[in-house]
């Protein structure tokens, strides 16, 4: 007796919504995928209990006469292929042709349509033909969707609470309104309006909408381009950020993806202004012929595979990241009535210009303290003598960071120190305060890694020699990979079971904490099979920074504090310190006149 046997649609149906239908997002994802391949320019989403009670989807549309309305719920029927050339060239959101069929099956589906003529309805419940006929209706299509996975208990069951699943339909709504800011999206959950945009087309409403008007003030437009690839979109100031990468949003041809390399890209280009683990909020789409890209990888059609990936990482991170050197990123302070004054939305653009002010009034300077006045300070802020002053060597050196005395970006002229920990300095533009620490980490930064830019591999013996262990597990892929080490001058030599003794460093790792910086190489052998000698010196060299500058309550003679301001400025990143924290705040004079209430 024969035991392949071929399975009837409807099981076939709830087999493919194991896929596709994975929870209450996924379906309003597909629903409103169509809605966009229709042409909609508006589209509802009416949502209640997190999707559980009720999904309901409404679009003004192209509408689809009886016959195609009856069709869409067979499998693998679409209007938006019809060969293998369509299936490498794909235009549009859908195109599998197993998103109503599988919902269907797993649910109560009301489809009403009309093409603007005479509107038609199906009735589908857990994939079983219900009925059809005619019914009132403008041009466009409703789809609702109720008792979601209730034929499904495995399922259902490990459905979230109504706040998660709601949470992860109201994310990819505000994906899909990033990559069509002309479309007006409005939703609802419970008969309240949580979300909409206007649909004009400007991203940045878009992005105001979403993140806050202080957030859309402080972000940047980009558009670069090569021969395969067009990047245009925003990125953030330095001074936005957040603790996940999943505010780095990728279209691809208006498609939200989940690229990981493109993702990454972003995220390297900021690493030399932002903190560990913080990443800035960006909305990119990468423009490409639909040939390069295959987007037929999963069906969720979240993930999508380029044919020239490398190409695409290196544009968008040199694109990001001349479009971050191209700015001023100085940290500025801010207060909520100039953000409401600086921010005005118009149709076509959103202008963040304040209206010039005529009269500025000039604060007075304030006056550097000598050592006869810090005498008269309190006792508990008196410090030893031998730290009124920078001290000479110190100084001697920062003198002598910039070889070729690179120009200085802007001039500031040193006034004062509070603290013995700020600086004060003003010039035309306004007032500026310095961290004396994280300005000097910056200075010694980009110092030490002019100085390491060159690996040198001449090798120096170290009188005691270093010792590592690790578990036999990965002492065993360590031996494989050994060779790696070795390229940058690590050569290490197995002792006892599982161990290994270092004899000799190479010259460039002078001054480094040895000791650690060859355990996170050692690890990154192990866990990655690559080395990226880069990334490692540089957080090393971070470090170094940090302990070889200026402690807390130091207090510095006038030309110390100018020697600072100079320096800093002559930084090819003067903004933040190695570490990602502001080294300089800016309070233009418009500002110092409202924190004074001088301005109306």
């Amino acid at each position: 007796m024969a035991k392949i046997r071929q399975l009837d649609d409807v099981l076939s149906n709830k087999i493919a919504a194991g896929e596709v239908v994975e929870r209450p997002s996924s379906v309003v994802k597909e629903l409103v995928e169509n809605s966009i391949d229709a042409h909609s320019s508006r589209i509802d989403i009416f949502i209640e209990d997190g999707g559980l009670q009720k999904i309901k989807v409404v679009d003004n549309g192209e509408g689809m006469e009886r016959i195609d309305a009856k069709m869409c719920f067979s499998r693998h029927a679409t209007s938006k292929i019809k060969d293998d050339h369509d299936l490498f060239n794909i235009m549009t959101l859908g195109f599998r042709g197993e998103a109503i069929p599988s919902i269907a099956s797993v649910s109560h589906f009301d489809l009403r349509t009309s093409t603007g003529d005479e509107g038609s309805f199906v009735e589908y419940e857990f994939g079983k033909y219900m009925g059809e006929g005619a019914c009132d209706l403008p041009r466009g299509t409703q789809i609702t969707v109720t008792k979601l996975f209730q034929n499904v208990p495995a399922r259902l069951k490990y459905l979230k609470s109504v706040n998660t699943e709601f949470s992860s339909i109201h994310q990819y709504i505000e994906r899909i309104a990033l990559a069509y800011p002309k479309i007006a999206i409005r939703l609802y959950h419970n008969n309240k309006t949580i979300f909409q945009t206007n649909g004009k087309g400007n991203l940045l409403e878009v992005i105001a909408s979403m993140y806050g008007i202080a957030t859309a003030k402080n972000m940047i437009p980009i558009s670069f381009d090569n021969d395969d690839f067009e990047i245009n979109g925003y990125i953030s100031k330095i001074d936005t950020s957040r603790a996940s990468k999943a505010n780095i949003i990728t279209l691809v041809n208006h498609r939200y993806v989940k690229n990981v390399m493109s993702i990454d890209a972003i995220n390297n280009a900021y690493r030399a202004y932002l903190a560990d683990n913080r990443y800035p909020i960006a909305v990119i789409n990468i423009g490409i012929d639909p040939y390069l890209v295959d987007v037929n990888v999963h069906p969720s059609k979240l993930e999508v595979r380029f044919s020239k990936e490398y190409e695409l990482r290196d544009l968008i991170f040199n694109g990001v990241q001349d479009a971050l050197q191209q700015i001023d990123l100085k940290y500025q302070v801010k207060n909520k009535q100039t953000e409401r004054e600086k921010f005005k939305p118009q149709l076509d653009q959103v202008s963040f210009d304040l209206e010039e002010i005529q009269s500025v009034q000039k604060i007075e300077p304030v006056i550097t303290p000598t050592k006869e006045s810090v005498a008269t300070l309190p006792r508990t802020t008196i410090i030893k003598e031998k730290e009124d002053t920078y001290q000479t060597e110190i100084i001697k050196e920062e003198k002598n960071f910039v070889k070729k005395e690179k120009p200085i970006k802007e001039k500031i002229y040193a006034k004062a120190q509070i603290h013995g920990t700020y600086l004060v300095g003003e010039n035309e533009k306004g007032m500026y305060l310095v961290d004396q620490h994280a300005a000097q980490e910056r200075i010694n930064y980009e110092y030490y890694k002019e100085q390491y830019s060159h690996l040198d591999l001449t090798m120096q013996p170290l009188l005691v020699p270093l010792q590592f262990e690790y578990p036999m597990s990965e002492f065993l892929i360590l031996e494989e990979r050994k060779n790696l080490l070795e390229k940058v001058g690590i050569f290490l030599e197995v002792f006892g079971e599982h161990g290994y003794i270092l004899r000799n460093l190479p010259l460039w790792m002078k001054k480094i904490d040895e000791n650690i910086f060859v355990d996170e190489m050692i690890q990154e052998v192990l866990h990655k099979n690559h080395l990226d000698v880069v990334t490692l010196q540089e957080h090393a060299i971070a470090t170094l920074s940090c302990k070889a500058s200026l402690k807390a309550n130091t207090y510095l003679s006038q030309s110390d504090m100018q020697t600072i301001f100079d320096n800093l400025m002559r930084c090819d990143n003067p903004y933040v310190c190695p570490h990602g924290r502001p080294t300089i705040l800016f309070y233009s004079d418009y500002e110092l006149e409202k924190l004074f209430k001088r301005v109306v």
